[in-house]
């Protein structure tokens, strides 16, 4: 069981704040519960705060205009802002495509710690099942909300999971997002 500590609520802070009348794609879920369903999460594989409070955090270097890495950097710490920067891809940047923007956060997450990657197995477990309960709700006009097509989706999440697998091995996360992964393919082939 995790202690929420003093960083791990400063985060939940934080995020909901900084994530204050943001939505999930295509409803009216507050944002904030993206994030709160992350961390507790990567509860189940570290009991390590700073993992947690990154997971807290780890959409919003990309979703909150006021947010920086050297914000981060001053309301937690550099190992925590680190860990936020290597799961995100900073808004500004514009790709040509859907598939080009994935292409450049495989890229990136190839590079990032163990701990970011405990954050990513998790993040793209959640957004897996966002996804393919969309996909079951609303067919082929899911792209709309999320981008790609399931064909691309499913290129995308194989591809993350050979990043886990080379970096994390056999941690009880990447079986994890393994089995979710094949649970999803079965299911929506």
């Amino acid at each position: 069981m995790v202690y929420m500590s003093p960083i791990i609520k400063k985060a939940l802070y934080f995020a909901a704040e900084r994530h204050d009348g943001q939505y999930r794609k295509g409803g009216r879920v507050p944002y904030i519960v993206h994030p709160v369903q992350v961390a507790l999460g990567v509860c189940a594989y570290t009991d390590d705060e700073e993992i947690i409070a990154a997971a807290f955090l780890h959409d919003v270097l990309e979703d909150c205009a006021d947010v920086s890495i050297g914000l981060l950097q001053k309301e937690f710490n550099d190992r925590i802002a680190q860990m936020v920067s290597e799961v995100s891809l900073v808004e500004g940047e514009k790709y040509a495509t859907w598939k080009e923007k994935k292409e450049a956060y495989l890229t990136k997450i190839k590079k990032a710690s163990k701990g970011a990657l405990i954050i990513v197995a998790v993040d793209k477990m959640n957004n897996l099942r966002a996804y393919f309960d969309a996909l079951r709700e609303r067919g082929d006009a899911v792209a709309r909300y999320f981008g790609g097509t399931p064909d691309e989706y499913r290129w995308y999440y194989t591809e993350i999971g050979t990043i886990l697998m080379s970096t994390l091995g056999e941690h009880p996360v990447v079986k994890n997002y393994i089995a979710i992964w094949q649970s999803y393919q079965k299911e929506n082939l």
